[in-house]
């Protein structure tokens, strides 16, 4: 086993996020991300490096309590690549995390929903 695979697993038993990640037989360890890109889409993102190991710890520091995103974090800033519109978090604070991985994606079969916006109002104009 490498020392970058032994840094992961460490990680993820401190952060608990075990589930997270999957592995092969010959200890490639990956992350599913079904739908996070491309609509109606089967995927996965490769954990291959110490680089990918660190990648994936800021992911969990900027994330924060919020582990339910880590991992599609970790996918969208390693593909440099924002997810498809229906994918984005509810909670408006982390969509500045994924609009940095990319330029904002084009309306298509693969992104049929537009990322969602942030609306301000301003309460003197009501």
């Amino acid at each position: 086993m490498e020392e970058y695979q032994l840094n992961l697993l460490k990680l993820l038993a401190k952060h608990d996020l075990q589930s997270d990640i999957s592995w092969q037989e010959d200890l490639k360890f990956y992350i599913l991300c079904n739908d996070l890109f491309a609509w109606g889409c089967a995927d996965a993102e490769y954990i291959e490096s110490q680089d990918d190991v660190d990648l994936y710890e800021k992911s969990i520091e900027d994330c924060g309590a919020d582990t339910v995103w880590v991992s599609y974090l970790f996918c969208a800033r390693k593909r440099k690549m924002r997810p498809q519109g229906a994918c984005y978090p509810e909670d408006e604070s982390l969509w500045p995390l994924f609009d940095a991985c990319g330029e904002e994606r084009e309306i298509d079969i693969g992104n049929p929903y537009p990322q969602p916006k942030k609306i301000i109002i301003d309460i003197r104009s009501l």
